[in-house]
């Protein structure tokens, strides 16, 4: 094959590659780069729900002083993202930490959208993020059998408010044992 043709096809599927990886929101769910005052401040809640224990805290303390710790606290995700927000990998963490001191205990990773989208992709995206975390779970050393994922997509809101600071509650993944 020559060099030419080769260059060709290897363009053509990266191009390809490119278009079938990409996600494009419908215009109503265009989103500008820059944050509003009510996405920041809506950040600034979710922050109140991340844990604030080290390593140590952690490890020292009984499983079930760890769960009261992380109990009801949920990884929260930007718009039509899966990608975890660093400030979430201490919870995940503390969730590892707790399953290697219950080893017969298992876990239900539930991901959740807000009302934006069709409830299609709503269901694609919490399954996304609830494997996100899977994954970072499975990476702080949990068995992948002691975990199951389901997606909710858009139908178990925390919040039924129509803008950004009910959106941002519901783009979460949530932990149930």
């Amino acid at each position: 094959m020559s060099h030419s043709i080769r260059n060709i096809l290897m363009t053509g599927l990266l191009g390809a590659a490119l278009v079938g990886c990409s996600s494009t929101p419908k215009p109503e769910e265009a989103v500008d780069a820059k944050p509003t005052a009510v996405e920041t401040n809506a950040a600034k809640d979710n922050d109140a729900n991340s844990v604030d224990l080290t390593s140590k805290q952690t490890q020292d303390m009984s499983g079930q002083e760890l769960l009261a710790a992380i109990d009801g606290k949920a990884v929260y995700f930007d718009f039509d993202r899966s990608e975890i927000k660093e400030e979430s990998y201490e919870l995940i963490k503390a969730h590892a930490e707790y399953l290697a001191k219950k080893p017969k205990v298992s876990i239900k990773v539930q991901g959740h959208c807000d009302e934006r989208g069709s409830r299609e992709y709503n269901l694609a995206l919490g399954e996304r993020r609830g494997n996100a975390v899977k994954n970072a779970l499975m990476a702080y050393g949990v068995d992948a059998s002691r975990i199951t994922v389901i997606s909710y997509g858009e139908d178990r809101p925390v919040d039924d408010g129509h803008n950004e600071e009910a959106w941002s509650k519901n783009r979460r993944a949530e932990f149930v044992y």
